[in-house]
């Protein structure tokens, strides 16, 4: 292990991070708010420890091992996430530092969960200082599933290595730097063009910038208390769902796009096919479920409306609302619990278990039929053209009971430390796991997480962090095998 390089890379982050809390203290100070001292003094102290960190590391090696990468990408979300609560808290806008830390983290990691109240009326510094964090983490996510997680072998960008440059083992560091280069290019694109769109439908420039910065990211927070509801116009709901679903499609799939400047490279890929065929049927479903029911809608096209959204911002684990989908008929409920754990494409910035990973045991489970029925019969599980090994196969398995495991263990906890009832429980389980940010019974899209005590944000932290580095990444590091040269 390169300790010395890995806090050396780790304090250049928090230079640039510290950097960046000048922006929303600049924002505080212009539009009449009284946050952007807390900005100041906390980014100061940011980069006194970053600078700190390099100082004391100068001299480290170049190069970066795969073993290096994951304990500095947890390091980096942690410390990332504990330095921007530091202003949340110091401007009062939320009552205790497990508050203003369970805010920073469900924004890194784009889980749009919160514990804050009063959005509209909220210093504009801290709204934007919120919904960048999501942005930036957003991104995070994409280098984190592109650059590292195919060490894993669980099933994600590995299968689209030839296309998309990545990362050679055990020399990541120079590659990651190419690959974040290309990725940050089509994220900062598909985010201007999302602000632009927001402002051409009725938003104030400030609200389309923060928006399109959580819509692109998946993330969710918002301006105000009613969401994109707020707004109430079809127009920004379109662009919404639009820029929704591109961001829990693929990143490798957008740069090829832009690239060879061919739509057709999405429909040749058989994940994106599967996402969006799932999230069109569910909608279809739905609509014709809740039409004319009890808390439902009495016009198709009202139900289709509510109904796109609200699947759209399920199915990335993005977490916007234009109504509170938990008061619908229990069949919805059902079917949010579904997309919630399925969620997006691998190389996004969605949350869930991934369209990629639910493929591949979809399709070993149906060899396993086939093989039972001819036992002697060569059966190749194939994605795309690309065959997938045993191990790969026998990792998604692993990886997805895991995940389960890990849901149960999380929805208990929370049953036991806040007394909550099972619909809420497992619900926030599986909405922070999975990323998205609300969930149903008492912590709805209308409701918070301010309510919880302290014992149960911590553990929901764990759970943000858990499922947004994908399981392995974290559990890694209590491997001690992992420490071992």
């Amino acid at each position: 292990m390169h300790f010395s390089l890995i806090f050396n890379i780790l304090g250049w982050l928090l230079t640039a991070f510290g950097v960046t809390m000048f922006v929303p203290a600049s924002i505080s100070y212009f539009s009449g708010g009284n946050a952007y001292d807390n900005f100041v003094v906390s980014g100061l102290g940011t980069i006194f420890c970053g600078i700190m960190f390099v100082l004391m590391t100068r001299g480290s090696g170049k190069i970066l091992s795969h073993r290096d990468a994951f304990l500095m990408t947890f390091l980096a979300w942690f410390s990332l996430s504990l330095f921007a609560a530091t202003p949340l808290y110091n401007s009062g806008v939320v009552p205790t530092y497990v508050d203003a830390f369970f805010e920073s983290v469900s924004g890194l990691t784009t889980t749009g969960a919160s514990v804050m109240t009063g959005l509209d009326k909220l210093d504009h510094g801290i709204l934007f200082w919120r919904c960048l964090l999501q942005w930036l983490g957003g991104m995070g996510v994409v280098v984190l599933a592109t650059a590292i997680i195919p060490f894993l072998g669980v099933g994600g960008m590995q299968l689209y290595k030839a296309e998309m440059p990545g990362v050679e083992k055990d020399k990541l560091q120079p590659r990651l730097k190419e690959t974040a280069s290309l990725l940050w290019g089509v994220y900062l694109i598909f985010t201007v063009i999302c602000a632009l769109l927001y402002k051409y439908g009725g938003m104030t420039a400030f609200d389309s910038i923060c928006h399109a910065f959580t819509t692109v990211a998946t993330g969710g927070f918002s301006n105000h208390e009613a969401s994109i509801g707020f707004y109430n116009s079809p127009f920004i709901e379109g662009v919404c769902i639009a820029f929704m679903m591109i961001g829990a499609v693929n990143f490798g799939l957008h740069f090829m796009f832009l690239s060879k400047r061919n739509i057709f490279v999405y429909f040749k890929n058989v994940e994106f096919r599967t996402y969006m065929f799932v999230s069109f049927a569910a909608v279809l479903f739905l609509t014709y479920a809740i039409t004319g029911a009890e808390n439902g809608y009495p016009t198709y096209l009202e139900s289709f409306r509510h109904t796109m959204f609200s699947v759209a911002s399920i199915v990335s684990t993005t977490g916007f609302a234009t109504e509170d989908y938990s008061t619908w008929p229990f069949v919805f409920s059902m079917f949010t619990m579904f997309l919630m754990f399925v969620g997006g494409c691998s190389g996004s910035t969605s949350g869930g278990l991934k369209v990629l990973r639910m493929m591949i045991i979809l399709r070993q489970g149906i060899r396993e039929l086939v093989k039972m029925i001819h036992p002697h019969a060569i059966v190749p599980l194939k994605i795309d053209g690309n065959s997938i090994g045993d191990k790969i196969v026998q990792a998604v398995w692993s990886f997805a009971g895991l995940y389960v495991l890990s849901f149960i263990v999380i929805a208990t906890l929370l049953s036991y430390l806040n007394d909550l009832n099972l619909v809420t429980s497992f619900s926030a389980a599986l909405a922070t796991l999975t990323s998205l940010g609300p969930g149903l019974g008492d912590l709805g899209p209308t409701a918070n997480y301010g309510s919880l005590n302290d014992s149960t944000k911590i553990v929901l932290c764990f759970s943000m962090l858990l499922g947004r580095l994908e399981l392995f990444t974290l559990l890694i590091l209590l491997m001690p095998e992992f420490w071992r040269k």
